[in-house]
């Protein structure tokens, strides 16, 4: 682990431990932190926490059978043998670099297919999980129609009686041999191939809360833990070069022949963009970051890992007006949200002493983003000083257009 990681780790855990202050009393938020603060006063078997009370169910449930108390690992799967009479069931836990559990599953696909899409196919997991642990299908069977997710086999809906059949199910999912996951417009279809012959289908729609298994509270909850925690493995990130097939010469009077643009893609509107910018310097690209060009370099510090490092001084706006306050290293910043989400950025002001625009990390998988009103100087943009975000997180897809 490099020192920077040592050092972020032990400033973060101590923050941690001395609690937050949030801008509303809401019991809900308070509770929670007391909750996470307990967990690392305690040590050994200690009780799990959660994020998702979903999770948090399917986990009792499966604990009263299968033991998971003793787990240290943040990733473990466990062959559990009481789950299904005459089988045994690779059960997958997961827990976040701060030993919070934030997944439990039926592991029935190898690493390598469920890097593919994360998100979805820990949804599966969890979904297939609950089926084997609930006795009551009726409630399965209503909470499929309430969140529009059809489940098949061989192309005929799976009724009651299929789904009582725990071993028919387990044993269809232990001999996978292949799936395919596509997504049409806000849907996802999804189909497991086992080696007996059958067919496993799910269709459900791209919704942020149901492949999370969490409401927006409670997601905004996750967030804000995991990135005050978060310390990037490397020191520094790898500075992006550009694809030379999409390079556009920029006329400008002082820079000739040297400034290009790497056109990109927009988000809603055209002023909302990830465009990025460099120098040319005989046949070398570099970001551009200079004070004559304002607009080039704050556009390019808020869309790709720059040479300069900030403190980014955040205000979370959370669900029910809560709001919290925490600091993060830019290097830490970046490289939480470096898998799984677009950027996109816009700019609103140019004044030397206050610099504005807009950022947006679109999850494309779960259909959400999270919104930053962004604000620096010019003097901290180019020497690596402090920016200020504040933050609006986990809005569903459905809501963006009225933002704009």
């Amino acid at each position: 682990m490099s020192n920077h990681r040592k050092i972020k780790k032990m400033s973060r855990m101590a923050n941690l431990t001395l609690g937050f202050s949030f801008s509303s009393g809401l019991l809900r938020y308070s509770l929670f932190s007391a909750l996470i603060i307990a967990t690392f006063a305690q040590s050994g078997n200690a009780q799990e926490t959660f994020y998702s009370p979903k999770v948090d169910s399917l986990y009792k449930l499966v604990n009263q059978v299968c033991p998971m108390d003793s787990i240290c690992d943040n990733n473990m799967v466990f062959q559990c043998a009481e789950l299904v009479k005459g089988d045994t069931v690779p059960v997958i836990l997961c827990k976040d670099e701060i030993g919070v559990v934030d997944h439990v599953g039926f592991c029935f696909l190898p690493d390598s297919i469920r890097m593919v899409n994360i998100p979805v196919i820990q949804f599966l997991e969890r979904e297939m999980l609950t089926l084997l642990v609930t006795k009551d299908i009726s409630a399965i069977l209503s909470a499929y129609r309430n969140d529009g997710l059809l489940l098949m086999v061989d192309d005929a809906p799976m009724g009651q009686i299929n789904m009582q059949n725990k071993g028919f199910i387990c044993s269809m999912l232990k001999d996978c041999k292949g799936i395919t996951l596509n997504r049409v417009e806000k849907d996802y279809s999804v189909t497991i191939y086992s080696s007996n012959g059958h067919r496993l289908s799910f269709s459900f729609p791209a919704d942020c809360e149901l492949i999370s298994g969490m409401d927006k509270k409670e997601q905004e909850i996750r967030l804000a833990f995991q990135l005050q925690n978060h310390a990037a493995n490397t020191i520094d990130s790898l500075i992006p070069l550009p694809d030379r097939r999409y390079l556009q010469l920029l006329q400008n009077d002082a820079y000739r022949d040297s400034i290009y643009v790497e056109k990109g893609e927009r988000f809603v509107i055209p002023q909302i963009n990830n465009d990025l910018f460099y120098f040319k310097n005989d046949s070398i690209y570099t970001l551009v970051s200079d004070t004559s060009l304002i607009a080039l370099s704050f556009s390019n510090a808020l869309l790709a890992p720059s040479t300069n490092h900030y403190t980014i001084d955040v205000k979370h706006r959370m669900y029910g007006l809560a709001a919290q306050d925490y600091s993060i290293d830019s290097r830490d910043f970046n490289d939480y949200f470096s898998q799984g989400f677009e950027r996109y950025f816009g700019i609103e002001t140019l004044e030397p002493e206050h610099l504005s625009g807009t950022l947006i990390l679109y999850n494309r998988d779960e259909e959400f983003i999270h919104l930053f009103y962004v604000t620096t100087t010019l003097n901290d943009l180019v020497s690596g000083g402090k920016m200020m975000m504040e933050l609006y997180s986990n809005i569903p897809q459905h809501n963006i257009e009225s933002l704009y």
